[in-house]
């Protein structure tokens, strides 16, 4: 792909998503097997963690409750806008939310001890 063709991509998926942001929010079905992720990850009080395209932040919550620290990314500013909210809502303190392209992730090597991503592979 050319740059030309990586923007209209990014474009195309921040408009879509911008849509989504909301409503993915609230639907209670996303978060069935969020503490089954969490538990099977085997996160701990001393992990960092990264959520790679974090959507609207209930995967990172989630984690924050029991990590050193949660970073979510997403490429949407809406979905980073409704983890705020999330967040907020919870009353969580150790997530840090970026807005910003995930390929290549804008991270140094072995910043964080878990890395995960849901929903969002095949977007890759």
């Amino acid at each position: 792909m050319t740059k030309t063709d990586d923007h209209e991509q990014n474009q195309t998926i921040i408009d879509q998503f911008s849509k989504q942001a909301v409503p993915f929010a609230n639907k209670p079905g996303h978060l069935d097997s969020i503490e089954t992720l969490v538990f099977m990850s085997g996160a701990a009080s001393d992990d960092e963690v990264l959520d790679v395209a974090c959507w609207p932040g209930a995967v990172a919550c989630a984690f924050a409750k029991s990590a050193k620290h949660v970073t979510g990314i997403d490429i949407t500013p809406e979905m980073i806008k409704q983890a705020k909210l999330l967040q907020n809502e919870t009353g969580l303190e150790n997530i840090t939310w970026h807005t910003g392209n995930v390929v290549p992730l804008p991270y140094p090597d072995e910043s964080f001890s878990v890395v995960l991503t849901r929903y969002s592979f095949h977007h890759f």
